[in-house]
């Protein structure tokens, strides 16, 4: 039964998203797509002089689990540091979403995470934590 509940928490993320929106003026932006399916996500970020996320937002097209990744992993960040979500793992995600993921599934899930790595990457000296 609890199984459900999850399952009923990643579909109502998906039909639902919190914070889907290209946040105006976002300080940071990456994006990530998977190419063994398609899912393609874009993470939009406000991010403070202490490298802690304000604001954080998607745009994207993909399965039920990248969407409701991409959600959950905007609420969640907001008030953490850039450091923890980039250390996030498949474990991590799996918590928040409430559900194992199979290796094919874990790419869809781990897809916010990657594009925010993007960020990191691309934005190394001034937001590298």
């Amino acid at each position: 039964m609890e199984d459900e509940l999850y399952k009923e928490n990643v579909l109502h993320h998906y039909r639902n998203p919190r914070n889907k929106y290209a946040l105006a003026g976002a300080d940071i932006v990456g994006k990530d797509t998977n190419a063994l399916c398609g899912d393609e996500i874009t993470i939009y970020a406000h991010v403070n002089g202490d490298k802690v996320i304000t604001t954080m937002s998607f745009m994207g097209d993909g399965c039920a689990i990248s969407q409701a990744a991409s959600s959950l992993l905007t609420e969640y960040a907001t008030g953490k540091r850039m450091e923890e979500i980039q250390k996030m793992t498949q474990k991590d995600m799996e918590r928040l979403l409430g559900i194992s993921l199979s290796m094919v599934r874990a790419r869809c899930a781990l897809l916010p995470i990657q594009a925010f790595q993007h960020i990191i990457m691309h934005t190394h000296r001034e937001y590298h934590a």
